[in-house]
């Protein structure tokens, strides 16, 4: 009897030390979650419940997309040649666009400051569910520091990364991965500012709004890189 306590014990131990290894990659977080998560969601919004709509988000963000892997995704980049996202060597901040969307004034000078001022520390990748063709007038907005993509359904390879995040989340979206390339947040954002905004306003505040947000997702991804480390 105690025998088969022993055994079954060393099997709990080694179906925990397993279950802790296990890598979730963040395609198939979005695979088994998004479902659920869209019914409700479309419910809310049908409702008109905005508030509902983001908090179901939010929960689908902590809950399920927090602490996994990012998939070694091959990105198309406009001005370079194709970047896998392994080979970035650094924390990742990526922003969703389409070009057909009208980006709110101040925003790409405001990301360009950003962009420079973290160069060292953050890789800043802008990618527009778009064509080559589509972006040539405003892949020059963005200074050089900034990665500008694209993927679009046109082309066959895009496939995967149009169906993981374009057609579960939607966009405008920005996700930030730490080094080691887990997810540390997920974000619909709504810059509010309006068209009348003095650019020079407008830019402030989008600078403000992203800067906040990048240096809340640097130093989570610290605290929880030294607390894994730790652990």
């Amino acid at each position: 009897m105690q025998r088969k306590l022993l055994i079954l014990l060393f099997l709990f131990n080694l179906y925990s030390v397993y279950s802790q290894d296990t890598i979730v990659y963040f395609t198939d977080a979005i695979k088994e979650n998004i479902t659920p998560y869209k019914r409700a969601s479309n419910k809310a919004y049908e409702s008109n419940d905005i508030k509902e709509g983001k908090k179901l988000f939010d929960s689908l963000v902590k809950t399920k997309l927090i602490g996994t892997k990012f998939d070694d995704f091959s990105i198309k980049v406009y001005k370079e040649k194709n970047v896998k996202i392994n080979r970035i060597n650094k924390p990742i901040f990526i922003i969703t666009y389409a070009s057909w969307c009208v980006i709110p004034k101040g925003e790409i000078p405001a990301l360009n400051i950003l962009a420079k001022e973290h160069r060292n520390d953050l890789q800043f990748i802008v990618v527009f569910w778009d064509k080559k063709s589509d972006l040539k007038n405003i892949a020059n907005k963005f200074n050089d520091v900034i990665k500008v993509c694209y993927a679009n359904e046109y082309y066959a390879k895009d496939s995967h990364i149009i169906a993981t995040i374009k057609h579960t989340l939607g966009f405008p979206t920005s996700i930030f991965i730490d080094e080691n390339k887990n997810v540390v947040n997920v974000k619909h954002f709504e810059n509010k500012i309006k068209l009348k905004t003095p650019i020079k306003e407008a830019i402030i505040s989008s600078y403000n709004y992203f800067s906040k947000d990048i240096n809340e997702n640097l130093v989570n991804a610290v605290t929880k890189n030294r607390s894994f480390t730790t652990n």
